[in-house]
């Protein structure tokens, strides 16, 4: 009998965990090593080595809007998205955010649990979410038998760790259209690495998460998209981003904004009240 996991969340506990048979890529229950590498898109040196007969995973589903771990909650598990989108929010003592990251398909979760042995900030879904629970108190304890999963981690952290460094990047001394001309290119990005199109997109954060994101206002980032779209870098219709011109977006993002384009800069914003809508 395969060793399955008893997780500390259980996933048949959950009233969003029922999971309907009828429909396609919703019937999996568990999920294996193998399964997680393919979504980390991980190459790892003994991939070819991992056994079938390995531990299993259970996934969790939550909708649009939950809470996947709050700020303070003992550190229990690490998350792996396997669908939605989703973002990492950053409270301080006024209850005011600074959104981290956005993390979608592949990206790992709940890393910030580590140190303290409890979380450090709060995920929340963007959209409807699976992700795949990993009970990280109880792989250390099962030691070099989950050494595969073990390297994954770690190479999943350093690229963790890369990807914010980017987005603090887009969040510094930049013009506000550098700023939003980086962020969407870094999204078409990983829009592309997982198959999709780079240059048509749906934006499930809303313009004020994009702000709290970079450090600008909800009012910039509106006029600052709208800039782009005059300009003829994108079209924007709601959540819904078309790049027309790559090299034109890119031009933005190098500093270089059309000198006929005169939009206000706004100071980097740490934390965004939870009072501006």
């Amino acid at each position: 009998m395969m060793n399955t996991l008893k997780l500390a969340e259980t996933w048949a506990d959950s009233r969003n965990d029922v999971v309907p048979h009828s429909r396609p890529g919703y019937a999996k229950l568990f999920f294996s090593i193998q399964d997680i590498g393919e979504l980390l898109r991980l190459d790892g040196p003994q991939k070819q080595e991992m056994s079938e007969q390995g531990p299993q995973f259970h996934p969790r589903r939550v909708k649009a809007g939950e809470l996947i771990y709050r700020l303070g909650q003992p550190f229990e598990s690490l998350y792996v998205v396997r669908f939605g989108f989703l973002k990492i929010v950053l409270r301080n003592s006024e209850g005011d955010e600074r959104v981290l990251s956005f993390p979608m398909k592949g990206n790992l979760l709940g890393l910030d649990g580590l140190f303290c042995n409890r979380y450090g900030t709060e995920a929340v879904a963007l959209t409807d979410c699976e992700l795949i629970i990993i009970p990280f108190k109880q792989i250390l304890a099962m030691g070099h038998s989950c050494r595969e999963l073990e390297q994954m981690i770690y190479l999943a952290t350093s690229r963790e760790i890369m990807e914010e460094h980017a987005g603090i990047s887009l969040s510094g001394p930049l013009k506000s259209e550098a700023r939003v001309a980086g962020f969407l290119e870094e999204l078409a990005k990983r829009y592309a690495a997982l198959g999709y199109s780079s240059q048509e997109m749906s934006l499930p954060m809303t313009r004020r998460d994009i702000g709290c994101y970079l450090g600008l206002t909800l009012e910039t980032v509106s006029r600052t998209l709208s800039a782009l779209a005059e300009a003829g870098a994108i079209s924007v219709r709601r959540k819904d981003i078309q790049i027309l011109k790559p090299e034109l977006l890119h031009l933005f993002q190098s500093f270089r904004s059309l000198p006929q384009q005169k939009i206000r800069l706004s100071q980097p914003l740490f934390f965004c009240s939870t009072t501006v809508q």
